[in-house]
């Protein structure tokens, strides 16, 4: 019992050193996009003020490819020793339900950081489509079963499973038609080859105020600040509509069995970074909200997600070859 007791201790002590000295030498976000898309907007600025904070590099590494699976991967084999971090979205906790093998396990393999930034989904139309509110466009879609288009950046990806998600509770049909990202998807609603797009802020929020798009509703919870007189989908009086909510997100994790104090450390700095002043603009100029929480707050958030995309993709089955 007493060799027990002094093997345990010793494991503490050599843990706090090793935490006390991280970190020693560079510290790498995956990102497993292209460059330029949301989670490099996000990472960017997190990564400078890091680094200032750990007196380390923080650097950016692109890992694109297979919807995130191989950037994700990547980090879930890395050495759980804090120098490997990888920035995931909302499409992290569809992949294990749409692939057949994504290459990590999002609760076994990782250990949460913390959220970094949310983004609400804008439902748009062209302004041609006689609909002025998400109600007017729900009666329209059910007047024309099958006959309405909508698009979205690709099979699984956040605008395609809430657009499943609203066609479902609202009781329309819309017919699916899938682009390779949200430029192409915007594009297609400017030429009018489709009829509605769930789309990012970044991504449609110059041709709402063009008047070329209609804003009828936001998924988020509360109204997104930059478009105030905008209703959320919650508020928009549709039956079995008053707890719709969804939200594109951004968050930080790290290899799972990285020590505790290390992750302590990191999620300060992290948290640091997210709550910057200069970072903070930078974001909500890009229509990202920062969204700073606890790891576990987080792990709960993650588990969240696994449930309700879980139904999505097993109810439309959804699968990517």
């Amino acid at each position: 019992m007493v060799s027990r007791l002094f093997a345990t201790l010793a494991l503490l002590l050599c843990g706090w050193a090793y935490a006390d000295e991280f970190p020693s030498q560079p510290i790498r976000i995956v990102i497993p996009y292209a460059p330029g898309g949301g989670s490099d907007i996000l990472a960017r600025p997190m990564a400078a003020v890091m680094s200032q904070r750990l007196k380390q590099p923080v650097v950016i590494d692109h890992k694109g490819g297979a919807g995130g699976n191989i950037g994700a991967q990547i980090v879930a084999k890395a050495a759980p020793d804090g120098y490997s971090l990888v920035m995931v979205n909302n499409s992290h906790t569809v992949n294990p339900f749409i692939y057949k093998n994504p290459g990590y396990d999002m609760l076994a393999d990782f250990a949460p950081l913390t959220l970094a930034g949310t983004s609400p989904v804008i439902v748009v139309v062209h302004s041609n489509v006689p609909a002025n509110t998400i109600g007017e466009f729900v009666a329209l879609a059910k007047k024309s079963p099958g006959k309405l288009n909508f698009g979205s950046p690709g099979v699984g990806t956040p605008g395609h499973l809430a657009s499943l998600l609203f066609m479902k509770q609202a009781g329309i049909d819309l017919v699916h038609i899938a682009y390779k990202g949200s430029g192409p998807t915007t594009l297609a609603l400017l030429q009018k080859e489709i009829d509605v797009f769930f789309g990012t802020p970044a991504a449609v929020e110059p041709h709402i105020k063009s008047g070329a798009f209609k804003a009828l509703a936001v998924t988020s919870k509360a109204r997104f600040a930059a478009f105030p007189t905008v209703p959320t989908v919650s508020e928009s009086g549709l039956p079995g509509m008053s707890d719709f909510e969804i939200n594109i997100w951004w968050g930080l994790l790290a290899p799972a069995k990285t020590d505790p104090a290390v992750l302590n450390k990191l999620h300060a700095a992290a948290v640091e970074a997210i709550r910057d002043p200069k970072t903070s603009e930078r974001w909500l100029a890009q229509g990202m909200v920062p969204t700073a929480i606890s790891r576990t707050e987080f792990q709960a958030l993650i588990r969240s997600e696994l449930q309700k995309w879980e139904k999505v993709v097993r109810d439309n089955k959804i699968t990517v070859e």
